[in-house]
């Protein structure tokens, strides 16, 4: 590391990472994570600017971003020129947010450690096509009329989602005991919402309304039985990394659960965060713990490839894996824009530090002449 930080202060002019993501006047979306990242490029002996798509003009290589102040610990405003290479961490999916910065990407002619991947229905249609993939994938359709009556004949519990999503926000959970439909979501606020409803037309014109008022499209999924701790919805978070040659590796396993009232397992909705092992352990016998385990490696290490063969280049995804009951693998969700605070928040403080860093490594790899 010390090599190759005189060779970039050699140049002249060090390396300057940008970061893409959300910001509203003072307000800068992932700032906690931007703050240890900024640190780390520090020790590389690189600089780091954060921005968003209204902070930078390519045609005068100018952005107007925000650089953090490790004297004063503070971000505070810069102006400097574009960026060498761009991390986007930009992941506010509100719809009109998002489009301008769909915009600004599908034009943007700058180098970016990361490519732009499919939403849930997409990505789900691209993995269907892999034969290895497929198996692990919960059956899923489009949220449209009909869908519901023909999915919750097969599985007593569907989740809605919308297709552009995080936080566990817009999610509804659908139960039917009978002919009882109970629906539980979280809207796009947060705030979780309760309904009971006695049929079937019923059920599915609360669902399109949901959808709707909502503001985006969704898909409707098979519910899959995760409760390996009785009374909870228990997951996991795979985070796959390149490494500093480009070779994908897997950072770090991390449980995760949280009541079942709550709807799912994510952080943002009041999940908690523990050592795969000490999750898994407690359903399964060590030999079925560890055969689960490299399943889930081979799994999460397939996806990234399979996705750059159509997408594009990537640095990190972070992949959540449901076991359910049986041992069963499932695929939940692939990110492309991964929070790792889960392995903090399970003590696996190595690890988060290594997740932090690995982007950094990553850029200075990518870069070309004069900075490796």
């Amino acid at each position: 590391m010390e090599k190759r930080r005189r060779e970039n202060n050699m140049t002249g002019r060090k390396l300057l990472i940008g970061v893409l993501t959300y910001r509203n006047g003072a307000f800068i979306a992932g700032k906690t994570y931007l703050t240890r990242l900024a640190l780390v490029a520090e020790t590389y002996g690189c600089e780091l600017v954060v921005y968003s798509p209204a902070d930078i003009c390519e045609e005068k290589n100018i952005v107007r971003g925000f650089a953090y102040d490790k004297k004063e610990k503070k971000w505070e405003a810069k102006k400097t020129r574009t960026p060498d290479i761009v991390y986007d961490r930009f992941s506010n999916m509100t719809p009109e947010i998002f489009k301008k910065y769909a915009a600004y990407r599908n034009k943007s002619r700058l180098v970016y450690l990361n490519s732009r991947f499919a939403h849930k229905w997409n990505a789900h249609q691209f993995f269907s096509g892999h034969s290895d993939i497929a198996p692990h994938l919960p059956e899923t359709m489009r949220v449209q009329q009909g869908a519901l009556g023909k999915l919750i004949r097969k599985y007593p519990v569907l989740y809605a989602k919308p297709v552009n999503g995080s936080g566990g926000k817009g999610i509804i959970r659908i139960q039917r005991k009978h002919e009882i439909f109970e629906m539980v979501g979280r809207d796009k606020t947060g705030c979780i919402i309760r309904n009971t409803i006695r049929s079937l037309p019923a059920a599915e014109r609360y669902l399109l309304l949901w959808c709707q008022r909502q503001g985006r499209t969704f898909i409707l999924q098979q519910g899959l039985d995760l409760a390996l701790l009785p009374g909870f919805i228990c997951d996991s978070r795979v985070l796959v990394q390149k490494n500093e040659v480009g070779q994908w590796i897997i950072t770090g396993i991390v449980g995760k659960q949280s009541p079942q009232q709550l709807i799912t397992s994510n952080l943002q909705s009041g999940g908690r965060a523990i050592p795969i092992k000490n999750l898994l352990t407690l359903r399964f016998s060590p030999e079925e713990t560890e055969s689960i385990l490299q399943g889930i490696k081979q799994v999460s290490l397939l996806l990234p490839q399979h996705i750059e063969s159509k997408f594009g280049s990537f640095i990190e995804f972070g992949i959540d894996i449901g076991i359910d009951t049986k041992g069963q693998i499932w695929i939940i969700e692939v990110n492309t824009k991964p929070n790792r605070e889960l392995f903090r928040l399970a003590g696996l403080i190595e690890t988060y530090k290594k997740a932090v860093e690995m982007p950094i490594r990553a850029a200075i790899h990518q870069i070309s002449s004069p900075y490796l």
